[in-house]
């Protein structure tokens, strides 16, 4: 430790520098540091949480803006248009496969390893 981070003032200038607004405000850090710390950085957090409930309403709007309500003449013409699903076709199809391009092969097996039939 050393003395060179505190100042030193004689006793007139103590007296004053504790009259002052830095002093006084030192003075009750001392003694409730989370009135000057703690009790600020709570509110922050409330009031920009209240703050940014305006930025998540529009997202909201926006979102909701996308989704809208299908009469049931609607909902009829999408059921009748839908194609047959077949997770198979739609696999090969990602793959870039038909079912005569490819042949499946089975992996040889090093001399130790189980065949993990069930």
């Amino acid at each position: 430790m050393s003395f060179g981070a505190k100042k030193f003032r004689s006793r007139k200038q103590q007296l004053a520098y504790e009259a002052s607004l830095a002093g006084k405000y030192q003075k009750h850090m001392k003694k409730n540091p989370f009135l000057y710390f703690g009790l600020p950085f709570c509110g922050m957090i409330v009031l920009g949480s209240y703050w940014l409930t305006d930025f998540m309403e529009v997202r909201f709007q926006r979102d909701d803006r996308r989704v809208q309500e299908m009469n049931e003449a609607d909902i009829i013409k999408v059921k009748n248009n839908q194609r047959k699903f077949d997770i198979k076709e739609e696999y090969y199809k990602l793959q870039g496969l038909s079912e005569e391009e490819w042949e499946p092969v089975r992996v040889k097996r090093l001399k130790d390893e189980s065949e993990n039939v069930w």
